[in-house]
């Protein structure tokens, strides 16, 4: 598995360096909930199947259980090290260990995926990024109702080594050609990261052009 090695020894090494702090995630300025703002809209009812693709520590099921909506958490890592911490935190929701390359299962009503791709899973830029869309677009496959997925900005005066980057018009046109044509690109969360929302009911209803869902 080029790269994944790698990246699982950063976030290792970090973890036992930082303990359950946002740094472990290497993310030291943590602003998670700024990022979880993306999801606030979406939980407009109860019952919710969420899955939480790379949970990390869990930050996110913190997060939803502020919420005034009962809802299902799978939360899914190939860190096994974080999949401990969380199901010592969090003993009534469901952890896994995965591998990213491998299937994952399931059907959800909104995947979310935070800070996934963030790290270049290959040596070359081309196939890493190749490797990510192809990921995302298995993720849509598992949603019945919305994928939410961020990503690091084109947008930006720095790079760190190893970051991965996308520009808006990358995610895009991928969004377009492969997953949905209603989606949502923001990128007033945070300066440096932009996130996707893309809706798997696309469907228009006519004559009054107007997607079904909004009927």
């Amino acid at each position: 598995m080029e790269g994944f090695e790698e990246i699982k020894t950063m976030y290792v090494d970090a973890l036992q360096e930082h303990g359950d702090s946002p740094a472990s995630l290497l993310t030291p300025k943590g602003r998670n909930h700024l990022r979880f703002r993306a999801i606030r809209e979406l939980l407009n009812r109860n019952g919710l199947k969420i899955l939480d693709y790379g949970c990390g520590l869990g930050y996110l099921y913190d997060y939803l259980s502020e919420s005034n909506f009962p809802f299902d958490y799978t939360g899914i890592d190939m860190i096994p090290q974080f999949i401990e911490v969380c199901k010592i935190k969090y003993p009534k929701a469901r952890f896994e260990v995965i591998d990213p390359t491998r299937p994952v299962g399931g059907e959800y009503d909104i995947v979310f995926a935070s800070g996934v791709f963030n790290l270049m899973s290959h040596n070359s830029e081309i196939i890493s990024k190749e490797y990510a869309l192809e990921r995302i677009e298995y993720l849509f496959s598992l949603t019945n109702d919305i994928l939410v997925c961020d990503f690091l900005s084109s947008l930006v005066d720095f790079k760190q080594p190893k970051a991965q980057h996308f520009s808006p018009s990358e995610i895009l046109e991928f969004c377009s050609n492969k997953l949905s044509r209603r989606f949502h690109l923001r990128h007033d969360l945070l300066p440096y990261e932009m996130t996707l929302i893309v809706w798997k009911n696309d469907e228009i209803y006519r004559p009054d052009n107007i997607y079904s869902a909004d009927k």
